[in-house]
């Protein structure tokens, strides 16, 4: 794939390496000749050398990425001039809204001009206040001693951090005395990076076929290019014999274009109630009985190898796309599927 374009609009600045080693925004900085900037911790930086993965033109390390001041500071001593800052890992989607809003610069202010990304509480919230039609679990947020509050959940019942990531800290339990052990147990876990987690909730547990929606945002509108189903299984909890946690094994996935309508108004209505206008993001749902059940979003690509799935089964480079979103290339179209769309990929 070629890009053509005029002078760069500067530097890209991705804040926090992928995990999977895709690194498909370097390839969309390089296409348009701009400065590839990567910003890591100084321990992640040596991992990366240790498994050979590919060097940004730059690396700047700071030892907490999800800080946006320091990550300004330490851009600003390596001399490096941002146009774009994307986020490569989920701790730090945070950080990077929170930096380009205040250097100005894309994604802002088309993801939206006040728009901040929102943790797993928030986004109930905001779907409870702006898309009640959408069906989402019962939930409780919990303080400290809060733990009673979740009774009337009924049980089984989840807890999770409101700002974790990857499946980290996030237990099913199935009576008092499970969740008080689940608690203690989550509220001894520090957050990716080091510090708290903003909160802890409690959520109804909703058994059903578990999918992921891939997209992209363009002018308030939902560009749907997947829908995965992903593949799940309940895991021991390391130490705690009578305790079981998530782990994702694995993704199916399909083009969105065979998407039904109740997934592509799902998405839509995510967009509008978290006011995301422009960019990558996901969402995790379940096949309830009665349709779709929104379990929470990302404001960005997804990991696990999810970015070369969506292109092996719809054809779409996903972070290309987001790419010509936040730069104003072209609104992003999903190319034809040779096939018509029949082809799945597996990823596991």
């Amino acid at each position: 794939m070629t890009v053509t374009t005029g002078n760069p609009p500067g530097d890209f600045v991705q804040v926090g390496a992928t995990r999977d080693g895709l690194d498909p925004y370097l390839d969309c900085a390089r296409r348009r000749g701009m400065r590839a900037v990567l910003v890591e911790t100084p321990a992640y930086l040596r991992w990366r050398r240790l498994l050979g993965r590919r060097e940004f033109d730059v690396e700047v390390a700071v030892a907490r990425p999800q800080d946006p001041d320091a990550v300004r500071a330490a851009l600003a001593a390596a001399a490096v001039a941002p146009g774009l800052v994307l986020t490569g890992f989920e701790r730090y989607v945070y950080a990077g809204f929170a930096l380009a809003r205040a250097l100005r610069v894309a994604p802002w202010p088309g993801a939206g001009d006040g728009f901040r990304p929102l943790d797993k509480r928030e986004q109930r919230e905001a779907l409870l206040r702006g898309a009640p039609q959408v069906a989402q679990p019962r939930f409780v947020p919990l303080g400290p001693g809060d733990g009673d509050a979740a009774d009337r959940l009924g049980f089984p019942h989840v807890i999770k951090p409101a700002d974790g990531g990857g499946g980290l800290g996030v237990p099913l339990v199935d009576g008092v005395a499970q969740r008080r052990r689940a608690l203690d147990r989550v509220r001894a876990l520090v957050n990716y990076g080091g510090g708290a987690f903003s909160g802890i909730v409690a959520e109804e547990f909703v058994k059903g076929p578990e999918l992921s929606l891939q997209g992209v945002a363009h002018e308030g509108n939902a560009v749907l290019l997947s829908v995965c189903e992903k593949l799940t299984c309940l895991e021991e909890v390391r130490g705690e014999s009578d305790l079981s946690g998530f782990r994702e094994v694995g993704h199916v996935a399909r083009p969105g274009d065979g998407a039904p309508p109740a997934l592509r108004e799902l998405a839509q209505a995510c967009l509008d109630a978290t006011g995301y206008r422009a960019g990558p993001f996901h969402v995790d749902v379940i096949q309830g009985p009665a349709g779709p059940v929104f379990v929470e979003m990302g404001f960005r690509l997804s990991g696990g190898g999810l970015v070369a799935l969506v292109e092996k089964a719809t054809g779409a480079d996903w972070a290309e796309l987001a790419f010509r979103t936040h730069l104003g290339d072209a609104a992003p179209v999903r190319p034809p599927f040779p096939d018509g769309g029949r082809t799945g990929g597996e990823s596991v």
